[in-house]
Protein backbone atom coordinates (compact mmCIF):
# COMPACT_ATOMS: atom_id res chain seq x y z
CA UNK A 1 0.00 0.00 0.00
CA UNK A 2 1.37 3.40 -0.92
CA UNK A 3 1.02 6.54 1.10
CA UNK A 4 0.77 9.69 -1.00
CA UNK A 5 1.30 13.36 -0.27
CA UNK A 6 -2.48 13.75 -0.49
CA UNK A 7 -2.89 11.05 2.17
CA UNK A 8 -0.37 12.82 4.39
CA UNK A 9 -2.11 16.16 3.94
CA UNK A 10 -5.50 14.63 4.73
CA UNK A 11 -4.12 12.96 7.86
CA UNK A 12 -2.47 16.14 9.12
CA UNK A 13 -5.58 18.22 8.47
CA UNK A 14 -7.81 15.67 10.23
CA UNK A 15 -5.45 15.66 13.20
CA UNK A 16 -5.71 19.45 13.37
CA UNK A 17 -9.49 19.22 13.14
CA UNK A 18 -9.52 16.61 15.91
CA UNK A 19 -7.39 18.88 18.12
CA UNK A 20 -9.75 21.78 17.30
CA UNK A 21 -6.94 23.87 15.81
CA UNK A 22 -8.93 24.24 12.57
CA UNK A 23 -12.49 23.53 11.40
CA UNK A 24 -13.13 20.81 8.84
CA UNK A 25 -15.22 23.24 6.82
CA UNK A 26 -12.19 25.53 6.43
CA UNK A 27 -9.99 22.92 4.78
CA UNK A 28 -9.52 23.95 1.15
CA UNK A 29 -10.33 21.42 -1.59
CA UNK A 30 -7.48 20.50 -3.90
CA UNK A 31 -5.17 23.31 -2.80
CA UNK A 32 -2.13 21.80 -1.05
CA UNK A 33 -0.41 25.18 -0.70
CA UNK A 34 -3.36 26.70 1.17
CA UNK A 35 -3.68 23.53 3.26
CA UNK A 36 -0.01 23.73 4.18
CA UNK A 37 -0.31 27.40 5.13
CA UNK A 38 -3.36 26.64 7.26
CA UNK A 39 -1.61 23.71 8.96
CA UNK A 40 1.52 25.72 9.73
CA UNK A 41 -0.53 28.60 11.13
CA UNK A 42 -2.50 26.20 13.35
CA UNK A 43 0.65 24.49 14.61
CA UNK A 44 2.32 27.82 15.41
CA UNK A 45 -0.82 28.95 17.22
CA UNK A 46 -0.87 25.73 19.25
CA UNK A 47 2.78 26.27 20.15
CA UNK A 48 2.06 29.81 21.37
CA UNK A 49 -0.79 28.48 23.51
CA UNK A 50 1.61 25.93 24.98
CA UNK A 51 4.14 28.67 25.77
CA UNK A 52 1.45 30.81 27.40
CA UNK A 53 0.39 27.86 29.54
CA UNK A 54 4.00 27.12 30.50
CA UNK A 55 4.44 30.76 31.58
CA UNK A 56 1.50 30.46 33.97
CA UNK A 57 2.78 27.13 35.34
CA UNK A 58 6.21 28.62 36.00
CA UNK A 59 4.68 31.70 37.59
CA UNK A 60 2.47 29.67 39.91
CA UNK A 61 5.36 27.37 40.80
CA UNK A 62 7.26 30.48 41.86
CA UNK A 63 4.53 32.28 43.84
CA UNK A 64 1.98 29.56 44.71
CA UNK A 65 -1.10 31.66 43.85
CA UNK A 66 -2.28 34.77 42.06
CA UNK A 67 -3.43 36.10 45.42
CA UNK A 68 0.20 35.94 46.55
CA UNK A 69 1.24 37.98 43.50
CA UNK A 70 -1.31 40.65 44.36
CA UNK A 71 -0.32 40.78 48.02
CA UNK A 72 3.44 40.87 47.41
CA UNK A 73 3.63 42.86 44.17
CA UNK A 74 0.29 44.70 43.90
CA UNK A 75 -2.70 44.52 41.61
CA UNK A 76 -0.87 46.46 38.89
CA UNK A 77 1.82 43.79 38.74
CA UNK A 78 -0.84 41.09 38.60
CA UNK A 79 -2.52 42.86 35.68
CA UNK A 80 0.86 43.21 33.92
CA UNK A 81 1.41 39.45 34.25
CA UNK A 82 -1.94 38.76 32.58
CA UNK A 83 -1.04 41.17 29.78
CA UNK A 84 2.28 39.36 29.46
CA UNK A 85 0.50 36.02 29.18
CA UNK A 86 -1.59 37.50 26.38
CA UNK A 87 1.52 38.88 24.66
CA UNK A 88 3.12 35.42 24.79
CA UNK A 89 -0.04 33.90 23.31
CA UNK A 90 -0.28 36.52 20.56
CA UNK A 91 3.46 36.71 19.91
CA UNK A 92 3.53 40.42 20.70
CA UNK A 93 5.19 42.69 23.27
CA UNK A 94 4.01 44.84 26.15
CA UNK A 95 5.65 47.92 27.60
CA UNK A 96 6.76 48.50 31.16
CA UNK A 97 5.08 51.76 32.11
CA UNK A 98 5.45 52.15 35.85
CA UNK A 99 7.04 50.79 39.00
CA UNK A 100 4.33 48.17 39.40
CA UNK A 101 5.16 46.77 35.96
CA UNK A 102 8.86 46.82 36.85
CA UNK A 103 8.13 44.73 39.97
CA UNK A 104 6.35 42.18 37.78
CA UNK A 105 9.36 42.09 35.43
CA UNK A 106 11.62 41.42 38.41
CA UNK A 107 9.42 38.45 39.32
CA UNK A 108 9.41 37.16 35.73
CA UNK A 109 13.19 37.42 35.58
CA UNK A 110 13.42 34.71 38.28
CA UNK A 111 11.35 32.16 36.34
CA UNK A 112 13.10 29.19 34.68
CA UNK A 113 12.23 30.38 31.16
CA UNK A 114 12.76 34.07 31.91
CA UNK A 115 14.73 34.62 28.72
CA UNK A 116 11.75 33.46 26.67
CA UNK A 117 9.22 35.58 28.62
CA UNK A 118 11.36 38.73 28.64
CA UNK A 119 11.31 38.74 24.82
CA UNK A 120 7.70 39.86 25.13
CA UNK A 121 8.49 42.87 27.32
CA UNK A 122 9.56 46.25 26.02
CA UNK A 123 11.40 48.20 28.71
CA UNK A 124 10.85 51.94 29.02
CA UNK A 125 14.28 53.43 29.82
CA UNK A 126 12.75 55.31 32.75
CA UNK A 127 11.72 52.00 34.34
CA UNK A 128 14.64 49.78 33.33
Amino acid sequence: MTYSCADFTADVMQCLVHSQAIRATDIPDDDPARSADMAVEAIVSMHRASLSSRFVRELLDEVDSLDTVERQYGSGALAFLFFLQSAILNESRIAVQDASDARAVALVSHLPSAEEWLKHIRMDPAHA
